[in-house]
């Protein structure tokens, strides 16, 4: 049997250390709040700053003298920011790599500015958390997290982290590069037509990510899904909307904050009924009439022919899902289905975006 199945949320389960997961929201937001409290930002230009090193490794000095340390990730940032391997720096004496690091502070460009996120550590110490251009725009986890549970999870107590097999509470993750949640609503039953049998209950989730560091953007997914197993696994699922920005700009924090307030007003509160309708007329109306004009739209929301073609096949070959290859919902099911099957990152976020341009598209032919 052919399924669709996002395996975004299994991969956060199955990966994360134990010191990253939490209980619940409400602890991960009062940690976020905890760090923030204990970080500040800092804005130099690379040419003030020195790397110092002693026996074991480098740190970061500041014009002032005061001296940070660097986590694996901030390493590596401060390093490709100079243009110097980290990989290879890691690997030398500590007082080479402060060398090779000083000089790649030297030949920076004129007004090449770091913005640096320092903390402080209970023991007094400082730890460089990211090293950044002074472009970055940071998005605060307990802010935008703490308008998921004020806004979602608050206003609705069906919104909830799914446990595992065991039972145990799983689902909220955050580490010294970024953080994620997943939340599914059981109580919003959104029937599809198109599963074979007519058992077609889908339910509403959201995959929610960040990072204050730089390691990610800023993306919530909106997903329509059958099931939710122990491990996180989202069976039988489509993206429905996806909302994606780098941490560039001005404002990030109001807007991510904006986006979460629209989600909770339409995605908690939207009918079923309303979605069935939607999912029918996706299904009943086509991106194209034929294979090759479905390859041909897909290539311009982003695909290639061999990406086109494999998500066609997917739908055709399914034994599961009666909708057509042509239609907006069959071929959106056909990408994500493609897109879960590739190894790579970045070839899957561009297909799961490609499907849920194709149902924005065909909700658009819909409503108009």
């Amino acid at each position: 049997m052919n399924t669709t199945t996002i395996t975004t949320a299994a991969a956060q389960y199955a990966n994360r250390p134990k010191d990253e997961r939490f209980a619940s929201l409400g602890d991960m937001i009062a940690a976020a709040r905890q760090e923030k409290d204990a970080s500040l930002e800092f804005n130099f230009n690379a040419k003030d700053l020195r790397i110092v090193a002693d026996s074991s490794r480098v740190e970061l000095q500041s014009p002032s003298g005061t001296v940070a340390g660097f986590t694996h990730w901030s390493f590596g940032q401060f390093c490709r920011s100079v243009s110097a391997p980290a990989d290879y720096l890691r690997r030398i004496p500590a007082a080479l790599a402060a060398d090779c690091l000083n000089h790649g502070l030297k030949t920076t460009p004129p007004a090449s500015d770091f913005n640096l996120l320092i903390r402080q550590n209970d023991n007094g110490t400082l730890t460089t958390r990211a090293a950044t251009s002074d472009k970055y725009a940071r998005v605060w986890d307990a802010a935008f997290f703490g308008a998921v549970e004020q806004m979602i999870t608050g206003q609705d107590h069906r919104w909830t982290t799914p446990p595992t097999w065991d039972g145990e509470p799983a689902g909220v993750y955050r580490g010294d590069r970024d953080s994620f949640v997943i939340l599914t609503n059981g109580g919003s039953i959104v029937n599809d037509p198109s599963i074979r049998g007519g058992n077609g209950q889908m339910f509403r989730g959201l995959l929610i990510s960040n990072s204050e560091v730089g390691a990610r953007a800023l993306v919530i997914e909106q997903i329509l899904f059958e099931f939710v197993c122990g491990n996180h696994n989202l069976w039988g699922a489509v993206i429905d909307q996806r909302y994606r920005r780098r941490h560039v700009g001005t404002g990030l924090n109001r807007e991510a904050i904006r986006q979460i307030a629209r989600i909770a007003y339409d995605w908690t509160n939207r009918s079923a009924a309303a979605d069935e309708a939607i999912v029918r007329s996706l299904i009943a109306n086509q991106i194209a009439a034929t294979k090759d004009g479905v390859t041909d739209e897909l290539r311009k929301l982003g695909a290639t022919v061999e990406q086109a073609e494999a998500a066609y096949k997917a739908v055709e070959r399914s034994d599961k899902y009666t909708a057509s290859p042509r239609s907006f919902w069959g071929i959106a099911q056909g990408l994500t289905e493609t897109s879960q099957a590739s190894g790579f990152q970045d070839t899957r976020y561009v297909l799961d975006q490609i499907a849920a341009k194709v149902i924005a598209k065909g909700s658009r032919l819909v409503a108009a």
